[in-house]
């Protein structure tokens, strides 16, 4: 999948953003294809679905990983953990 603004095929952070948010089939295909074979892509898609927890696609991401890298999920409980730590912009204006 192409990112709007990435002149790159590979599966960057930014890429995954962009499959969360407008990806059709063939790139879900794309996507589970290369998730597959590649673990630090599985580790990068944790990271990005649980700063979108919210998204349907992001669980369905969640799901590809937890069915070819089951030895990972371990990593999704962290980046969640760490996703609700991090400040948002809205927190920053709150204090």
């Amino acid at each position: 999948m192409r990112h709007r603004n990435l002149n790159t095929e590979e599966w960057s952070r930014m890429a995954i953003d962009s499959l969360f948010d407008r990806g059709t089939f063939s790139d879900w295909q794309e996507f589970a294809q290369a998730l597959r074979v590649d673990v630090d892509l599985a580790k990068e898609t944790l990271f990005m679905a649980a700063r979108h927890a919210e998204q349907g696609a992001a669980e369905l991401a969640r799901v590809l990983v937890e069915y070819f890298h089951p030895d990972l999920l371990h990593l999704q409980a962290v980046w969640e953990q760490r996703a609700r730590d991090t400040p948002t912009p809205a927190s920053f204006r709150a204090s």
